[in-house]
């Protein structure tokens, strides 16, 4: 069968920005189907006009709604959903052989989304039917069948916390979290990259904010200090703020994130609790950073271990602070994707909801952990500043191969207690008095897998049971399972 040759992507708007990564994707992905036949030397290309041009029998239309004639024209306003997006597909009004792609949003970010939704959504669900067989390369091929969806996120910011050296391509990294709907990257690093600025860049142009990490105390007292003393504490606050001062402010990063010393399990050190400390050192550090920058954003990543039974300490952090837990008891908190017990299960949704309540709900974000996938005994540190993501091929198939039996035994875990996900998502959803940040921590650079793709899902649209979730995302092109 030939392949169709009257395709065309038809955009609103300007070819910049977020707009500009939406239509490149589009070419790209709906490329694969449409500009090669199999064995057919035939360099064809995919038109990408802007609107106002001649329709073709079947076209794709992408643009915000409130810059589009064409979409306004057939999407209803009540079609609309406010935060969202709108993918609706109809059949050409003047010619059945032909389709039409409605793809729209108020905001650029969500229009990237109809466009991923539309990807990899839409065409596996939709794909022609042989027997048992989703022909999905023939999905192009006939007109497409109507429908029409839109989808909202239960969380504004969704993020990843991940280690810059663990990363061989950082435009690779980004366009996955970009797939996954992920919109926040927090990069902890040892030493600024020095090529930090193209970063951000890069990351920015999908919409994606770029939050850098570095100690306040995490390196330097740690979980093995005996005894904390007032001078210890002084001396870190000068660095603390030295640090920013001298290699940060410089950054066009989105904030700051930190960890400092509550990595441990004991609630005292030299009979002084962490809590009251922390608490004291963070306030002081902030109060003299925003005389630096009055409006930076600045994150606590907080462990819970130390500081789980002194919550009325903890609740004294400046509210404009905002407060990242982790280790805040089983999966999905946990390293390991399994669940040990219901009755532990249980005592971590109960503590996940006196964290939604403190300090009135403001500020409070969620870390997971169950997707790792860093080898902590054979760690080597950063030994200086370095170039980031820009690693040779050779250099990523080598880790590609290393982590594809982890990969697989992480996604069978998760497939089999994925539902504990989706339960404690529903559980924040109910009892959050905000909008709580959802964060995983890990690194998956090598593809998009399972596990982040699912948790990507569940923390933008948890509705559903957990099988059909789960069946959405195994089935999108872009996830990797083995």
């Amino acid at each position: 069968m030939m392949k169709q040759r009257d395709w065309k992507i038809i955009y609103s708007g300007n070819y910049t920005g977020i707009t500009k990564r939406t239509i490149n994707l589009l070419s790209k992905e709906v490329g694969r189907f449409l500009i090669r036949e199999e064995m057919v030397y035939s360099i064809y290309i995919l038109p990408c006009e802007k609107e106002g041009c001649e329709v073709s029998k079947s076209a794709i239309f992408v643009g915000l709604y409130d810059e589009s004639e064409t979409i306004r024209k057939y999407v209803k306003p009540e079609e609309l959903v406010e935060g969202g997006f709108t993918v609706k597909v109809i059949r050409n009004p003047e010619d059945e052989e032909g389709s039409f792609v409605f793809l729209t949003a108020k905001s650029e970010l969500e229009l990237f989304y109809s466009a991923v939704s539309f990807l990899d959504e839409y065409i596996p669900t939709n794909a022609p039917a042989s027997g048992c067989n989703r022909m999905v390369d023939q999905t192009f091929d006939i007109p497409l069948p109507e429908s029409t969806y839109s989808e909202k996120p239960d969380h504004k910011i969704r993020s990843i916390f991940t280690w810059g050296h663990s990363i061989n391509s950082y435009r690779d990294y980004i366009d996955n979290m970009a797939r996954a709907k992920f919109n926040e990257l927090i990069i902890w690093n040892d030493y600024i990259p020095i090529n930090i600025d193209e970063i951000i860049e890069y990351a920015h142009s999908y919409g994606i904010s770029v939050v850098l990490g570095y100690s306040w105390g995490w390196r330097e007292i740690g979980n093995k200090a005996t005894e904390i003393s007032e001078e210890t504490i002084k001396n870190l606050e000068k660095l603390i703020v030295d640090t920013y001062r001298d290699k940060y402010h410089v950054v066009g990063c989105d904030g700051i994130y930190f960890q400092t010393f509550t990595e441990r399990k004991e609630e005292r050190v030299g009979g002084k609790l962490i809590s009251e400390m922390v608490t004291e050192m963070v306030n002081n550090v902030a109060a003299e950073l925003w005389k630096i920058k009055p409006d930076l954003r600045l994150i606590f990543g907080l462990h819970a271990s130390s500081v789980r039974n002194r919550l009325a300490e903890i609740s004294n952090v400046d509210p404009r602070i905002e407060i990242l837990w982790e280790d805040c008891g089983s999966y999905p908190f946990d390293y390991a994707p399994f669940v040990k017990s219901e009755e532990e299960y249980e005592e971590t949704l109960k503590f996940v909801k006196e964290m939604l309540e403190l300090r009135g709900g403001k500020g409070v974000g969620l870390a997971f952990k169950g997707v790792m996938m860093l080898d902590w005994s054979k760690k080597v540190g950063q030994h200086g500043p370095y170039v980031m993501g820009e690693n040779a091929p050779e250099i990523a198939d080598h880790d590609r191969r290393l982590r594809n039996k982890a990969w697989k035994k992480y996604s069978a875990d998760w497939m089999c207690y994925g539902d504990y996900v989706h339960r404690m998502m529903n559980y924040i959803n109910e009892n959050e008095l905000s909008d709580t940040t959802m964060c995983i921590a890990g690194t998956f650079d090598g593809g998009l897998y399972l596990p982040f793709a699912l948790c990507g899902q569940m923390f933008r649209d948890n509705s559903g049971d957990y099988t059909s979730i789960l069946r959405k995302v195994v089935r999108q092109l872009r996830t990797i399972i083995d």
